[in-house]
Protein backbone atom coordinates (compact mmCIF):
# COMPACT_ATOMS: atom_id res chain seq x y z
CA UNK A 1 0.00 0.00 0.00
CA UNK A 2 2.85 2.37 0.80
CA UNK A 3 4.41 1.81 -2.63
CA UNK A 4 1.04 2.33 -4.34
CA UNK A 5 0.58 5.59 -2.42
CA UNK A 6 4.03 6.75 -3.46
CA UNK A 7 3.27 5.95 -7.11
CA UNK A 8 -0.07 7.78 -6.92
CA UNK A 9 1.58 10.90 -5.49
CA UNK A 10 4.43 10.68 -8.00
CA UNK A 11 1.99 10.40 -10.93
CA UNK A 12 0.02 13.42 -9.73
CA UNK A 13 3.23 15.43 -9.36
CA UNK A 14 4.36 14.49 -12.87
CA UNK A 15 1.04 15.65 -14.31
CA UNK A 16 1.27 18.92 -12.39
CA UNK A 17 4.77 19.47 -13.80
CA UNK A 18 3.68 18.72 -17.35
CA UNK A 19 0.85 21.24 -17.12
CA UNK A 20 3.09 23.76 -15.40
CA UNK A 21 5.66 23.64 -18.18
CA UNK A 22 3.34 23.23 -21.18
CA UNK A 23 0.89 26.10 -20.62
CA UNK A 24 3.53 28.88 -20.48
CA UNK A 25 5.12 27.48 -23.64
CA UNK A 26 1.82 27.78 -25.51
CA UNK A 27 1.29 31.32 -24.20
CA UNK A 28 4.82 32.24 -25.24
CA UNK A 29 4.22 31.04 -28.80
CA UNK A 30 1.24 33.41 -29.03
CA UNK A 31 2.72 36.37 -27.12
CA UNK A 32 6.21 36.59 -28.64
CA UNK A 33 5.06 37.68 -32.15
CA UNK A 34 3.06 40.52 -30.54
CA UNK A 35 6.08 41.60 -28.50
CA UNK A 36 8.33 41.56 -31.58
CA UNK A 37 5.84 43.60 -33.62
CA UNK A 38 5.54 46.42 -31.07
CA UNK A 39 9.07 46.45 -29.62
CA UNK A 40 10.94 46.04 -32.88
CA UNK A 41 13.87 43.75 -33.57
CA UNK A 42 16.50 45.72 -31.63
CA UNK A 43 14.50 46.13 -28.42
CA UNK A 44 13.25 42.55 -28.63
CA UNK A 45 16.88 41.46 -28.88
CA UNK A 46 17.54 43.41 -25.67
CA UNK A 47 14.55 41.72 -24.04
CA UNK A 48 16.02 38.39 -25.18
CA UNK A 49 19.19 39.26 -23.26
CA UNK A 50 17.07 39.98 -20.18
CA UNK A 51 15.41 36.58 -20.46
CA UNK A 52 18.80 34.90 -20.99
CA UNK A 53 20.29 36.55 -17.89
CA UNK A 54 17.25 35.54 -15.83
CA UNK A 55 17.56 31.99 -17.10
CA UNK A 56 21.27 31.84 -16.34
CA UNK A 57 20.91 33.25 -12.84
CA UNK A 58 18.19 30.72 -12.06
CA UNK A 59 21.01 28.14 -11.89
CA UNK A 60 23.49 30.59 -10.38
CA UNK A 61 22.68 29.41 -6.87
CA UNK A 62 25.76 27.16 -6.57
CA UNK A 63 23.51 24.13 -6.40
CA UNK A 64 21.83 25.23 -3.17
CA UNK A 65 18.33 24.94 -4.65
CA UNK A 66 18.83 21.29 -5.54
CA UNK A 67 20.51 20.66 -2.18
CA UNK A 68 17.61 22.30 -0.33
CA UNK A 69 15.07 20.10 -2.13
CA UNK A 70 17.03 16.97 -1.25
CA UNK A 71 17.57 17.70 2.42
CA UNK A 72 14.05 19.03 3.00
CA UNK A 73 12.70 15.79 1.48
CA UNK A 74 15.04 13.77 3.72
CA UNK A 75 13.98 15.59 6.87
CA UNK A 76 10.30 15.33 6.11
CA UNK A 77 10.67 11.63 5.36
CA UNK A 78 8.41 9.37 3.38
CA UNK A 79 5.50 9.82 5.76
CA UNK A 80 5.78 13.60 5.99
CA UNK A 81 7.10 13.60 9.57
CA UNK A 82 9.56 16.41 9.82
CA UNK A 83 12.12 17.46 12.39
CA UNK A 84 11.16 21.13 12.91
CA UNK A 85 14.33 22.40 14.57
CA UNK A 86 16.73 20.89 12.04
CA UNK A 87 14.41 21.79 9.17
CA UNK A 88 14.22 25.41 10.31
CA UNK A 89 17.99 25.75 10.40
CA UNK A 90 18.32 24.19 6.97
CA UNK A 91 15.63 26.30 5.31
CA UNK A 92 16.63 29.60 6.91
CA UNK A 93 20.30 29.07 6.04
CA UNK A 94 19.48 28.10 2.46
CA UNK A 95 17.13 31.05 1.84
CA UNK A 96 19.60 33.54 3.33
CA UNK A 97 22.49 32.06 1.32
CA UNK A 98 20.64 32.06 -2.00
CA UNK A 99 19.24 35.54 -1.51
CA UNK A 100 22.75 36.75 -0.67
CA UNK A 101 24.00 35.24 -3.91
CA UNK A 102 21.25 37.16 -5.68
CA UNK A 103 22.38 40.39 -4.03
CA UNK A 104 25.98 39.72 -5.08
CA UNK A 105 24.88 38.87 -8.62
CA UNK A 106 22.67 41.95 -8.82
CA UNK A 107 25.44 44.23 -7.57
CA UNK A 108 27.87 42.70 -10.06
CA UNK A 109 25.41 43.24 -12.91
CA UNK A 110 24.76 46.84 -11.81
CA UNK A 111 28.44 47.81 -11.80
CA UNK A 112 29.23 45.82 -14.98
CA UNK A 113 26.32 47.30 -16.95
CA UNK A 114 28.38 49.90 -18.84
CA UNK A 115 30.94 47.30 -19.86
CA UNK A 116 28.26 44.83 -20.95
CA UNK A 117 26.32 47.40 -22.96
CA UNK A 118 29.28 48.94 -24.79
CA UNK A 119 31.90 46.19 -25.09
CA UNK A 120 30.33 42.75 -24.56
CA UNK A 121 26.93 43.01 -26.27
CA UNK A 122 27.94 46.06 -28.37
CA UNK A 123 24.47 47.56 -28.25
CA UNK A 124 23.82 50.33 -30.76
CA UNK A 125 24.41 53.85 -29.43
CA UNK A 126 20.77 54.77 -30.01
CA UNK A 127 19.63 52.12 -27.50
CA UNK A 128 22.44 52.29 -24.92
CA UNK A 129 20.70 54.61 -22.45
CA UNK A 130 17.62 52.41 -22.49
CA UNK A 131 19.77 49.29 -22.16
CA UNK A 132 21.58 50.72 -19.11
CA UNK A 133 18.27 51.49 -17.38
CA UNK A 134 16.94 48.05 -18.27
CA UNK A 135 19.98 46.26 -16.83
CA UNK A 136 19.84 48.34 -13.65
CA UNK A 137 16.24 47.28 -13.06
CA UNK A 138 17.24 43.71 -13.88
CA UNK A 139 19.98 43.92 -11.23
CA UNK A 140 17.31 44.69 -8.63
CA UNK A 141 15.28 41.72 -9.87
CA UNK A 142 18.00 39.09 -9.34
CA UNK A 143 17.85 38.90 -5.50
CA UNK A 144 14.07 38.57 -5.67
CA UNK A 145 14.47 35.81 -8.28
CA UNK A 146 16.82 33.70 -6.15
CA UNK A 147 14.74 34.32 -3.02
CA UNK A 148 11.66 32.97 -4.80
CA UNK A 149 13.53 30.00 -6.26
CA UNK A 150 14.88 29.09 -2.81
CA UNK A 151 11.31 28.97 -1.51
CA UNK A 152 10.24 26.88 -4.51
CA UNK A 153 12.97 24.37 -3.66
CA UNK A 154 11.38 23.97 -0.20
CA UNK A 155 7.98 23.22 -1.75
CA UNK A 156 9.55 20.69 -4.11
CA UNK A 157 11.26 19.02 -1.16
CA UNK A 158 7.85 18.77 0.51
CA UNK A 159 6.56 17.23 -2.75
CA UNK A 160 3.89 19.92 -3.07
CA UNK A 161 4.10 20.23 -6.83
CA UNK A 162 0.47 21.35 -6.89
CA UNK A 163 1.45 24.52 -5.05
CA UNK A 164 4.66 24.85 -7.07
CA UNK A 165 2.83 24.80 -10.38
CA UNK A 166 -0.17 26.85 -9.27
CA UNK A 167 2.40 29.60 -8.64
CA UNK A 168 4.80 28.80 -11.49
CA UNK A 169 2.17 28.83 -14.25
CA UNK A 170 0.99 32.44 -13.75
CA UNK A 171 4.57 33.56 -13.10
CA UNK A 172 5.85 31.99 -16.33
CA UNK A 173 2.87 33.31 -18.27
CA UNK A 174 3.47 36.85 -16.98
CA UNK A 175 7.06 36.68 -18.27
CA UNK A 176 5.56 36.60 -21.79
CA UNK A 177 2.31 38.54 -21.28
CA UNK A 178 3.75 41.61 -19.52
CA UNK A 179 6.16 42.43 -22.40
CA UNK A 180 3.44 41.81 -25.00
CA UNK A 181 0.86 44.02 -23.26
CA UNK A 182 3.41 46.62 -22.22
CA UNK A 183 4.88 46.90 -25.72
CA UNK A 184 1.43 47.18 -27.29
CA UNK A 185 0.69 50.10 -24.89
CA UNK A 186 3.89 51.87 -25.94
CA UNK A 187 5.87 51.23 -22.73
CA UNK A 188 9.65 51.45 -22.85
CA UNK A 189 11.71 48.39 -21.97
CA UNK A 190 12.87 49.60 -18.50
CA UNK A 191 9.21 50.04 -17.51
CA UNK A 192 8.38 46.56 -18.78
CA UNK A 193 11.22 45.02 -16.75
CA UNK A 194 10.08 47.05 -13.71
CA UNK A 195 6.64 45.44 -14.09
CA UNK A 196 8.34 42.03 -14.24
CA UNK A 197 10.10 42.95 -10.97
CA UNK A 198 6.78 43.86 -9.32
CA UNK A 199 5.23 40.61 -10.55
CA UNK A 200 8.18 38.63 -9.19
CA UNK A 201 7.81 40.30 -5.77
CA UNK A 202 4.14 39.28 -5.68
CA UNK A 203 5.09 35.74 -6.70
CA UNK A 204 7.71 35.69 -3.92
CA UNK A 205 5.09 36.62 -1.31
CA UNK A 206 2.70 33.96 -2.63
CA UNK A 207 5.48 31.36 -2.54
CA UNK A 208 6.29 32.31 1.05
CA UNK A 209 2.63 31.82 2.00
CA UNK A 210 2.63 28.48 0.15
CA UNK A 211 5.63 27.29 2.20
CA UNK A 212 3.68 27.89 5.42
CA UNK A 213 0.67 26.10 3.93
CA UNK A 214 2.79 23.08 2.97
CA UNK A 215 4.60 23.04 6.34
CA UNK A 216 2.06 24.33 8.91
CA UNK A 217 4.30 23.69 11.93
CA UNK A 218 7.35 25.29 10.35
CA UNK A 219 8.88 28.36 12.01
CA UNK A 220 11.77 30.47 10.80
CA UNK A 221 14.75 29.93 13.06
CA UNK A 222 18.42 30.74 12.57
CA UNK A 223 20.49 28.14 14.37
CA UNK A 224 24.09 27.16 14.77
CA UNK A 225 24.00 23.68 13.30
CA UNK A 226 26.96 24.38 11.04
CA UNK A 227 27.33 20.69 10.21
CA UNK A 228 24.00 20.69 8.39
CA UNK A 229 24.86 23.86 6.49
CA UNK A 230 28.26 22.43 5.56
CA UNK A 231 26.51 19.36 4.13
CA UNK A 232 24.18 21.65 2.20
CA UNK A 233 27.05 23.67 0.71
CA UNK A 234 29.16 20.56 0.03
CA UNK A 235 26.32 18.86 -1.84
CA UNK A 236 25.42 22.06 -3.66
CA UNK A 237 29.03 22.59 -4.73
CA UNK A 238 29.06 19.38 -6.77
CA UNK A 239 25.68 20.26 -8.30
CA UNK A 240 27.12 23.67 -9.20
CA UNK A 241 29.91 21.98 -11.16
CA UNK A 242 27.30 20.25 -13.33
CA UNK A 243 25.25 23.45 -13.60
CA UNK A 244 28.23 25.40 -14.90
CA UNK A 245 29.48 22.69 -17.25
CA UNK A 246 26.09 21.75 -18.73
CA UNK A 247 25.53 25.00 -20.68
CA UNK A 248 29.03 24.74 -22.13
CA UNK A 249 28.44 21.13 -23.19
CA UNK A 250 25.07 22.13 -24.67
CA UNK A 251 26.25 25.17 -26.63
CA UNK A 252 29.75 24.04 -27.65
CA UNK A 253 28.44 22.45 -30.85
CA UNK A 254 26.84 25.65 -32.16
CA UNK A 255 30.01 27.62 -31.37
CA UNK A 256 31.90 25.02 -33.40
CA UNK A 257 29.43 25.34 -36.29
CA UNK A 258 29.83 29.11 -36.31
CA UNK A 259 33.62 28.86 -36.24
CA UNK A 260 34.16 25.97 -38.67
CA UNK A 261 31.20 26.28 -41.05
CA UNK A 262 29.87 29.83 -40.84
CA UNK A 263 27.38 31.99 -38.99
CA UNK A 264 24.47 31.22 -41.33
CA UNK A 265 24.90 27.52 -40.63
CA UNK A 266 24.28 28.16 -36.91
CA UNK A 267 20.66 29.01 -37.74
CA UNK A 268 20.21 25.68 -39.55
CA UNK A 269 21.42 23.90 -36.43
CA UNK A 270 19.80 26.09 -33.76
CA UNK A 271 16.26 25.89 -35.19
CA UNK A 272 16.06 22.05 -35.13
CA UNK A 273 17.71 22.03 -31.71
CA UNK A 274 15.18 24.45 -30.25
CA UNK A 275 12.31 22.39 -31.67
CA UNK A 276 13.37 18.97 -30.49
CA UNK A 277 14.60 19.96 -27.02
CA UNK A 278 11.10 21.18 -26.15
CA UNK A 279 10.40 17.48 -25.61
CA UNK A 280 12.54 17.73 -22.47
CA UNK A 281 9.48 18.92 -20.57
CA UNK A 282 8.44 15.24 -20.44
CA UNK A 283 11.52 13.71 -18.76
CA UNK A 284 12.09 16.89 -16.74
CA UNK A 285 8.56 16.62 -15.33
CA UNK A 286 9.18 13.00 -14.37
CA UNK A 287 12.66 13.60 -12.94
CA UNK A 288 11.76 16.68 -10.89
CA UNK A 289 8.88 14.77 -9.25
CA UNK A 290 11.05 11.67 -8.77
CA UNK A 291 13.98 13.49 -7.12
CA UNK A 292 12.31 14.44 -3.79
CA UNK A 293 10.48 11.11 -3.67
CA UNK A 294 13.82 9.28 -3.85
CA UNK A 295 15.48 11.74 -1.48
CA UNK A 296 12.78 11.11 1.12
CA UNK A 297 13.83 7.44 1.27
CA UNK A 298 17.58 7.98 1.13
CA UNK A 299 18.21 9.01 4.72
CA UNK A 300 17.86 5.47 6.09
CA UNK A 301 19.82 4.01 3.17
CA UNK A 302 16.85 2.01 1.91
CA UNK A 303 16.84 1.49 -1.85
CA UNK A 304 14.25 -1.30 -2.18
CA UNK A 305 11.26 0.85 -3.09
CA UNK A 306 13.55 3.29 -4.89
CA UNK A 307 14.73 0.61 -7.31
CA UNK A 308 11.13 0.06 -8.39
CA UNK A 309 10.56 3.80 -8.81
CA UNK A 310 13.81 4.08 -10.77
CA UNK A 311 13.05 1.32 -13.24
CA UNK A 312 9.39 2.32 -13.53
CA UNK A 313 10.32 5.92 -14.29
CA UNK A 314 12.69 4.85 -17.09
CA UNK A 315 9.90 2.71 -18.48
CA UNK A 316 7.41 5.57 -18.42
CA UNK A 317 9.85 8.03 -20.00
CA UNK A 318 10.50 5.59 -22.86
CA UNK A 319 6.77 5.13 -23.48
CA UNK A 320 6.02 8.87 -23.27
CA UNK A 321 8.90 9.84 -25.56
CA UNK A 322 8.39 7.09 -28.14
CA UNK A 323 5.73 8.68 -30.35
CA UNK A 324 6.99 12.31 -30.52
CA UNK A 325 10.59 11.19 -31.10
CA UNK A 326 9.64 8.75 -33.85
CA UNK A 327 7.47 11.37 -35.56
CA UNK A 328 10.32 13.91 -35.55
CA UNK A 329 12.69 11.37 -37.08
CA UNK A 330 10.17 10.27 -39.71
CA UNK A 331 8.83 13.71 -40.70
CA UNK A 332 11.84 15.94 -39.98
CA UNK A 333 12.00 17.51 -43.43
CA UNK A 334 8.26 18.10 -43.70
CA UNK A 335 8.02 19.71 -40.27
CA UNK A 336 10.92 22.09 -40.94
CA UNK A 337 9.48 22.95 -44.37
CA UNK A 338 6.10 23.84 -42.87
CA UNK A 339 7.65 25.87 -40.04
CA UNK A 340 10.64 27.66 -41.59
CA UNK A 341 10.61 26.94 -45.31
CA UNK A 342 12.47 24.74 -47.81
CA UNK A 343 15.96 26.12 -47.10
CA UNK A 344 15.81 25.08 -43.44
CA UNK A 345 14.27 21.75 -44.42
CA UNK A 346 17.13 21.01 -46.79
CA UNK A 347 19.88 22.11 -44.42
CA UNK A 348 18.48 21.02 -41.06
CA UNK A 349 16.46 17.83 -41.59
CA UNK A 350 19.35 15.41 -41.04
CA UNK A 351 20.43 17.35 -37.96
CA UNK A 352 16.88 17.21 -36.59
CA UNK A 353 16.80 13.43 -36.96
CA UNK A 354 20.08 12.95 -35.07
CA UNK A 355 19.03 15.45 -32.41
CA UNK A 356 15.70 13.67 -31.92
CA UNK A 357 17.52 10.40 -31.28
CA UNK A 358 19.86 12.22 -28.89
CA UNK A 359 16.97 13.79 -26.98
CA UNK A 360 15.36 10.35 -26.59
CA UNK A 361 18.59 8.94 -25.13
CA UNK A 362 19.09 11.99 -22.92
CA UNK A 363 15.51 11.70 -21.66
CA UNK A 364 16.32 8.28 -20.24
CA UNK A 365 19.47 9.73 -18.65
CA UNK A 366 17.34 12.17 -16.61
CA UNK A 367 16.31 9.27 -14.36
CA UNK A 368 19.73 7.87 -13.28
CA UNK A 369 20.93 11.50 -12.94
CA UNK A 370 18.16 12.16 -10.40
CA UNK A 371 18.73 8.79 -8.72
CA UNK A 372 22.42 9.44 -8.10
CA UNK A 373 21.84 12.96 -6.80
CA UNK A 374 18.91 11.88 -4.62
CA UNK A 375 21.15 9.29 -2.98
CA UNK A 376 23.85 11.78 -2.17
CA UNK A 377 26.22 11.30 -5.10
CA UNK A 378 26.20 14.61 -7.02
CA UNK A 379 29.97 14.20 -7.17
CA UNK A 380 29.52 11.37 -9.67
CA UNK A 381 27.31 13.40 -12.02
CA UNK A 382 29.80 16.29 -11.87
CA UNK A 383 32.79 13.99 -12.49
CA UNK A 384 31.00 12.45 -15.45
CA UNK A 385 30.55 15.93 -16.96
CA UNK A 386 34.21 16.71 -16.37
CA UNK A 387 35.13 13.47 -18.16
CA UNK A 388 32.79 14.19 -21.07
CA UNK A 389 34.12 17.70 -21.71
CA UNK A 390 37.51 16.87 -23.37
CA UNK A 391 35.98 13.95 -25.27
CA UNK A 392 33.20 16.17 -26.60
CA UNK A 393 35.71 18.84 -27.64
CA UNK A 394 37.56 16.35 -29.86
CA UNK A 395 34.41 14.69 -31.26
CA UNK A 396 32.63 17.96 -32.04
CA UNK A 397 35.68 19.41 -33.79
CA UNK A 398 36.13 16.29 -35.94
CA UNK A 399 32.48 15.74 -36.89
CA UNK A 400 31.64 19.42 -37.52
CA UNK A 401 34.74 19.96 -39.67
CA UNK A 402 33.91 16.79 -41.63
CA UNK A 403 30.09 16.87 -41.89
CA UNK A 404 29.05 20.43 -41.01
CA UNK A 405 25.62 20.95 -39.41
CA UNK A 406 24.72 17.22 -39.35
CA UNK A 407 28.12 16.58 -37.75
CA UNK A 408 27.25 18.91 -34.87
CA UNK A 409 24.04 16.95 -34.26
CA UNK A 410 26.00 13.67 -34.42
CA UNK A 411 28.55 15.00 -31.90
CA UNK A 412 25.83 16.12 -29.50
CA UNK A 413 24.08 12.75 -29.76
CA UNK A 414 27.36 10.89 -29.13
CA UNK A 415 27.94 13.03 -26.04
CA UNK A 416 24.49 12.45 -24.51
CA UNK A 417 24.78 8.71 -25.30
CA UNK A 418 28.10 8.63 -23.40
CA UNK A 419 26.48 10.59 -20.57
CA UNK A 420 23.55 8.15 -20.38
CA UNK A 421 25.94 5.18 -20.35
CA UNK A 422 28.00 6.69 -17.53
CA UNK A 423 24.92 7.52 -15.45
CA UNK A 424 23.38 4.07 -15.89
CA UNK A 425 26.76 2.56 -15.10
CA UNK A 426 27.05 4.76 -12.01
CA UNK A 427 23.74 3.47 -10.68
CA UNK A 428 24.84 -0.09 -11.45
CA UNK A 429 28.19 0.41 -9.72
CA UNK A 430 27.03 2.20 -6.57
CA UNK A 431 23.55 0.77 -6.03
CA UNK A 432 23.64 -2.64 -7.70
CA UNK A 433 20.83 -2.13 -10.20
CA UNK A 434 22.16 -3.92 -13.29
CA UNK A 435 21.12 -2.89 -16.79
CA UNK A 436 19.67 -6.38 -17.30
CA UNK A 437 17.36 -5.86 -14.31
CA UNK A 438 16.42 -2.46 -15.70
CA UNK A 439 15.51 -3.98 -19.07
CA UNK A 440 13.46 -6.68 -17.35
CA UNK A 441 11.71 -3.98 -15.33
CA UNK A 442 10.88 -2.04 -18.49
CA UNK A 443 9.27 -5.22 -19.77
CA UNK A 444 9.30 -7.26 -22.95
CA UNK A 445 5.85 -5.96 -23.93
CA UNK A 446 6.99 -2.32 -23.68
CA UNK A 447 10.17 -2.91 -25.66
CA UNK A 448 8.29 -4.96 -28.28
CA UNK A 449 5.64 -2.24 -28.65
CA UNK A 450 8.35 0.38 -29.16
CA UNK A 451 10.13 -1.75 -31.76
CA UNK A 452 6.97 -2.61 -33.70
CA UNK A 453 5.85 1.04 -33.77
CA UNK A 454 9.22 2.27 -35.04
CA UNK A 455 9.36 -0.40 -37.78
CA UNK A 456 5.75 0.20 -38.83
CA UNK A 457 6.22 3.98 -38.95
CA UNK A 458 9.39 3.56 -40.97
CA UNK A 459 7.58 1.31 -43.44
CA UNK A 460 4.80 3.87 -43.85
CA UNK A 461 7.24 6.72 -44.34
CA UNK A 462 9.34 4.84 -46.93
CA UNK A 463 6.31 3.61 -48.85
CA UNK A 464 5.31 5.17 -52.21
CA UNK A 465 1.90 6.12 -50.81
CA UNK A 466 0.73 9.75 -51.21
CA UNK A 467 1.34 12.06 -48.25
CA UNK A 468 -2.37 12.06 -47.38
CA UNK A 469 -2.40 8.29 -46.88
CA UNK A 470 0.87 8.34 -44.97
CA UNK A 471 -0.58 10.86 -42.51
CA UNK A 472 -3.77 8.81 -42.06
CA UNK A 473 -1.79 5.62 -41.46
CA UNK A 474 0.49 7.41 -39.02
CA UNK A 475 -2.50 8.68 -37.02
CA UNK A 476 -3.83 5.13 -36.97
CA UNK A 477 -0.50 3.84 -35.69
CA UNK A 478 -0.47 6.43 -32.91
CA UNK A 479 -3.94 5.41 -31.72
CA UNK A 480 -2.96 1.74 -31.99
CA UNK A 481 0.16 2.18 -29.87
CA UNK A 482 -1.82 4.16 -27.29
CA UNK A 483 -4.41 1.38 -27.03
CA UNK A 484 -1.72 -1.30 -26.87
CA UNK A 485 0.19 0.48 -24.12
CA UNK A 486 -2.91 0.99 -22.00
CA UNK A 487 -4.34 -2.48 -22.51
CA UNK A 488 -1.28 -4.73 -22.64
CA UNK A 489 1.84 -2.83 -21.51
CA UNK A 490 0.72 -1.01 -18.37
CA UNK A 491 0.21 -3.20 -15.34
CA UNK A 492 -3.13 -3.34 -13.57
CA UNK A 493 -1.62 -1.30 -10.73
CA UNK A 494 -0.44 1.39 -13.18
CA UNK A 495 -3.89 1.57 -14.78
CA UNK A 496 -5.46 1.80 -11.32
CA UNK A 497 -3.17 4.67 -10.35
CA UNK A 498 -3.90 6.50 -13.62
CA UNK A 499 -7.64 6.02 -13.14
CA UNK A 500 -7.38 7.28 -9.53
CA UNK A 501 -5.56 10.42 -10.67
CA UNK A 502 -8.14 11.08 -13.41
CA UNK A 503 -11.02 10.42 -11.00
CA UNK A 504 -9.56 12.82 -8.45
CA UNK A 505 -9.13 15.53 -11.08
CA UNK A 506 -12.72 15.01 -12.25
CA UNK A 507 -14.04 15.30 -8.69
CA UNK A 508 -11.98 18.46 -8.13
CA UNK A 509 -13.44 20.08 -11.24
CA UNK A 510 -16.95 19.02 -10.29
CA UNK A 511 -16.55 20.50 -6.82
CA UNK A 512 -15.26 23.76 -8.25
CA UNK A 513 -11.76 23.35 -6.80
Amino acid sequence: MKEAGTMLRLTRNILWNLVGQSLPLLVGLAAIPITVRYLGDARFGLLGLVWAILGYFSVFDFGLGRATTKFVAELLGTEGEGEPAELSVLVAGSVVAQTSLGVIGGATLWFATSLLVSDVFRIDVAFRAEAVSTFHVLAALLPVLLFTLSLRAILEGAQRFDLVNLIRVPNSILVFVIPAVGASLGMRLPVIVMLLLVARVVIGVLTLLAVHKALPSFVWRVGRDWGLLVRLVSYGGWVAVSNFLSPFLVFLDRFAVGSLVGLSAVAYYTAPYEVVTRLWIIPASVASALFPALSANSRDGSTGEDAGLYVGSIRHVILLMLVPTALLVAFAGDLLRLWLGPTFAESGAVALRFLAIGVFINSIAHIPYSYLQAHGRPDLTAKFHLLELPIHLVVVWYLVSRFGVPGAAMAWTVRVALDAGLLLGGVRWKFRIPLADTLRGIGASALTTCGVFVVALGAVRLSPLPDRWQILLTVGLIFSVGFTVWQFVLTSEERRVAAAVIDRRTQSVGNGR
